[in-house]
C-alpha cells in the first residue's frame, strides 16, 4: 500500500512538471512574439542585407540569390537582387521591377503590398486565430507557423528571432510541394537614415515597360 501511494505521488509530481512544462513554452512563446513585434513597432526605416535559397522539390534543383533591402515608411522600399541583377521598388503609389540584362521595367500597383520582413506583423500578430506555433531553441528562436487552414501558397513558415535583440534573421517558407525558399538577413539596421530619392524609379533610355 505504501509503495501504491509514492507510485501515485511520483506520478501526480510527473505530470505537475510536465503542465508545467507546457504553461511555460507556451508563455515563452507568446513572450518571443510579443516582444519581437514591440521590436518593430516604432519602425520608421529599416536596411537589410539578405541572402535567399530557393530550392524545388521535384527536381532538386536549388538556385542563390543575395541582396539590400532598404524600407522608409510609409509605403516605400527597394530591394536589389545580384546575380541576375534586379531591382524592386515601391514609391508607395507602383512598384516598378527593374531587369536591366534585358532592358525591361514592369510597373504594378503597389496597394499595401509589404515585404512580411518589414511588416513581421503580417504574421505575427494575433498568430493564434490563423496559425498553430511551435518553438524551437537552438541558436535562435524559431518558431514553425502552420496555418489552421489549408492554403496554396505555404505549407509552412518558420521564423527566426535573434534571442536578445528580437529581429526577424530569417524566413523560411515551405510550400505544398515541400519547396522551401530560404531567406537569411544580416545587418539589420532598424531606424537607419535613409534618403527618399532612392525610392524614385526612371526607367533608363531603351527600356522596354510592361504595365500591369
Amino acid at each position: 500500500m505504501k509503495g501504491w501511494k509514492m507510485k501515485n505521488i511520483f506520478y501526480s509530481i510527473f505530470i505537475t512538471a510536465l503542465l508545467s512544462i507546457n504553461l511555460t513554452f507556451a508563455q515563452d512563446l507568446d513572450t518571443i512574439i510579443n516582444r519581437t513585434i514591440t521590436r518593430y513597432q516604432n519602425l520608421n526605416s529599416l536596411y537589410i542585407e539578405f541572402s535567399q535559397q530557393f530550392c524545388e522539390k521535384t527536381s532538386g534543383m536549388c538556385q542563390s540569390f543575395s541582396g539590400i533591402v532598404q524600407f522608409l515608411k510609409p509605403n516605400y522600399f527597394r530591394m536589389e537582387i545580384e546575380n541576375p541583377k534586379q531591382i524592386y521598388v515601391g514609391d508607395s503609389v507602383s512598384l516598378w521591377i527593374y531587369l536591366p540584362n534585358k532592358k525591361r521595367a514592369i510597373r504594378q500597383h503597389l496597394g499595401s503590398q509589404i515585404p512580411f520582413a518589414l511588416n513581421p506583423d503580417i504574421f505575427l500578430k494575433d498568430y493564434n486565430k490563423r496559425f498553430n506555433a511551435e518553438l524551437k531553441i537552438n541558436k535562435y528562436y524559431e518558431i514553425i507557423f502552420t496555418p489552421k487552414e489549408e492554403t496554396e501558397i505555404y505549407k509552412k513558415i518558420i521564423v527566426m528571432v535573434h534571442p536578445e535583440r528580437y529581429e526577424i534573421n530569417g524566413i523560411t517558407i515551405i510550400d505544398e510541394t515541400d519547396s522551401e525558399n530560404k531567406f537569411i538577413f544580416k545587418n539589420i539596421q532598424l531606424n537607419k537614415k535613409i534618403s527618399k530619392k532612392i525610392f524614385e524609379f526612371k526607367p533608363p533610355k531603351g527600356t522596354e515597360i510592361i504595365e500591369q
